[in-house]
């Protein structure tokens, strides 16, 4: 398939001479070891009338052992966000995934944002990654311009809620994505892509999640109107610390999480930012194998939900698995979620596919689905599940709370898509029932009295992968 990029950041420039020529700064420096997975702030000035700030970062041994993250701050300051201070200064970051960027008040490299090039103290973040032990030798060449602009940047934000005449007000699953990236961060598909690839995964809802960057997020409406416009894209920032990532979702219109931190205090501020805005926070692929991307705190208590399968299943979505069951018995709500994660090809979004029993289409609705567990995972496009209690002739489903013993209930569940594979029930005390499962023919099983919660997995008859599980339904 080839990709359609529209260009809501084109440069528009006035023809003509400069009234200024340029400042060019080239500053130099250098990172102990001993700083890995801190952050380094490198302050220039801007002058007055400045229209575009270009940056160009070299350093010694890169890939050679040494890594540094890139971003910048502007006159605003680089304090930390926090319960007290809420004022951001970000306006890009790019990790390590780029070694320059610029930002004019018409557009600016993805992963920055446009705007106005106000004067004053503005700021380079280098964020060392790893380090030899000699350590790192930094250099940045800042070149700032003052060509004059008669055109000024403006979002294009995604259409986040279909329910606004009301035709929507009703229960339905909905099947979608909530992690993926683009060019606006680490992907190399671009947002129309990863939106073509959606719709021909039969997704109704997607969030993107560039790392840091609510850049994506703010340009997206203008290719959801060319490509898909009844596919609902809502906003996240896949949250890149040195303690883990995680999923910032449902977030308002241009907002940013901070993600320097180095504590637990840190990380809940940082949740507050997003509850306070109605979105939920996800722990992302906690057990990932590569330096800071699985979790790095004991605190479990802040999330509304865990990651449990990121891309194509394996080994460390497993163990996702276990910990989130250890949670779901020693009594806490976490839900479930899965996540493509998808950066490039060969990977799609939509696998996996988290499907979510929301009232309405619209972002909010999403939200509060995750926020009660009503949601379930299938591998990907053409698979689904259907699971529900029947406890004194009233249905119980999936993420409901039902007052009463599991004792006499009917559980039934009906796939369709896994004909012939492995249904698993699970409960707070383990594995108890296992049956092979046929396409569109619901199961029914008793459920032993006792139970605090019952959830569904279904397996792989070959290799023991998930092909689909649910959240639980509980007995209190």
């Amino acid at each position: 398939m080839k990709a359609t990029t529209i260009l809501p950041l084109m440069a528009a420039f006035v023809a003509g001479v400069s009234a200024r020529a340029p400042v060019t700064l080239n500053l130099t420096g250098h990172i102990d070891a001993s700083q890995v997975m801190s952050f380094v702030y490198v302050p220039f000035q801007v002058e007055p009338e400045t229209t575009s700030v270009y940056v160009l970062q070299n350093y010694s041994l890169k890939g050679q052992g040494n890594a540094l993250d890139l971003g910048v701050f502007d006159q605003r300051g680089y304090q930390l966000m926090n319960g007290v201070n809420d004022n951001f200064g970000s306006r890009g970051w790019s990790g390590g995934f780029r070694n320059n960027f610029t930002i004019t008040p018409t557009w600016a490299t993805p992963g920055y944002n446009p705007g106005a090039i106000e004067p004053g103290t503005w700021n380079v973040v280098l964020g060392p990654y790893n380090s030899v032990p000699a350590g790192i030798d930094w250099q940045l060449q800042i070149v700032m311009g003052f060509d004059p602009v008669d055109t000024y940047f403006s979002p294009t934000f995604a259409q986040v809620d279909f329910d606004t005449i009301g035709q929507f007000e009703q229960q339905e699953w909905l099947r979608g994505d909530f992690h993926m990236h683009t060019v606006y961060s680490d992907g190399k598909y671009t947002p129309d892509e990863q939106i073509q690839h959606a719709v021909a995964q039969n997704l109704n809802f997607i969030f993107f999640s560039d790392h840091n960057t609510d850049t994506s997020n703010n340009i997206i409406g203008a290719y959801q109107q060319a490509f898909a416009p009844d596919l609902l894209i809502c906003r996240a920032i896949e949250v890149t610390t040195r303690h883990g990532h995680w999923q910032a979702a449902g977030l308002d219109r241009e907002q940013l999480i901070d993600w320097r931190y180095q504590d637990v205090a840190g990380f809940v501020d940082a949740t507050k930012q997003v509850h306070r805005a109605g979105g939920f926070v996800s722990v992302n692929h906690p057990f990932a194998a590569c330096p800071a991307c699985n979790w790095g705190f004991d605190d479990w208590d802040h999330n509304d939900a865990i990651e449990v399968w990121n891309a194509n299943f394996d080994s460390t979505d497993q163990q996702s698995i276990q910990k989130w069951h250890e949670l779901l018995v020693a009594g806490k709500y976490t839900a479930a979620i899965g996540g493509s994660d998808s950066h490039s090809p060969p990977s799609m979004n939509g696998v996996p596919t988290t499907v979510v029993n929301a009232r309405g289409r619209k972002q909010s609705a999403i939200v509060a689905a995750v926020k009660n567990a009503r949601a379930y995972i299938v591998e990907g496009p053409g698979k689904s599940m259907s699971f529900n209690v029947n406890v004194q002739n009233n249905v119980a489903q999936i993420g409901d709370k039902v007052h009463g013993s599991s004792a006499g209930a009917q559980a039934f569940l009906t796939v369709e898509g896994m004909s012939g594979q492995k249904a698993c029930f699970i409960s707070d005390k383990g594995y108890f029932y296992n049956t092979t499962i046929t396409d569109g023919q619901a199961l029914r099983h008793q459920l032993p009295a006792g139970l605090k919660f019952v959830r569904v997995e279904v397996r792989n008859v070959t290799d023991d992968s998930a092909l689909g599980l649910t959240n639980p339904i509980w007995f209190l």
